[in-house]
């Protein structure tokens, strides 16, 4: 099992500056195909007319999926501005009502206390989808501050009370150089 912290929790002013504008996955490849994959496993937990919850939703495109095939209600929010839950994660959870399938996609390596982000998700829903890289264990990308295995999130998942049901691995490598390893759960 390998988990690792990679760098310090950056300070409010640092993420202000890293978080101006939500984040546009249409910009790299690998984050196309994991949204695809996300997006797909998502669609098998949320029931129609469900309300799905992303709170680090960037440029919110697995919940305008899920809109547009499930008539989902959604709840969204981003550290950037934009959205009517706007900041840390850690308190715009606070502010939301249970919703029947919560995604929290790339976005607990992000975070100084994934643990308790996730314990704060299982309060609000019985149904989470996440993605996260896996195997990284290098500071190259400064946004991150963990890096971890399929293990340590399958113990990180079950501590916060979830039971996970599917996993996939994405190998972006072959398509792209420079691209992750995406782990993408589905948990209930």
């Amino acid at each position: 099992m390998m988990r690792t912290r990679l760098r310090p929790m950056p300070t409010a002013a640092e993420l202000a500056k890293m978080y101006v504008t939500p984040h546009d996955h249409t910009r790299w490849m690998d984050h196309l195909l994991r949204v695809d994959v996300t997006s797909a496993m998502a669609h098998h937990l949320l029931p129609q007319g469900g309300t799905v919850a992303d709170l680090s939703c960037g440029d919110a495109a697995i919940v305008r999926r899920l809109q547009q095939s499930h008539h989902a209600r959604a709840v969204l929010g981003d550290y950037a501005p934009g959205y009517e839950h706007t900041g840390p994660i850690e308190q715009t959870i606070d502010a939301i009502d249970p919703v029947d399938l919560f995604i929290c996609s790339e976005t607990i390596e992000h975070l100084d206390d994934p643990d308790m982000v996730l314990a704060k998700i299982r309060a609000k829903t019985d149904r989470l989808i996440l993605s996260t890289p896996d195997g990284e264990d290098n500071n190259a990308n400064p946004e991150h501050v963990w890096g971890w295995d399929a293990e340590a999130v399958d113990k990180m998942l079950r501590g916060a009370g979830f039971t996970p049901e599917v996993s996939s691995i994405v190998d972006c490598r072959p398509l792209v150089s420079q691209a992750y390893v995406y782990q993408i759960w589905a948990c209930r």
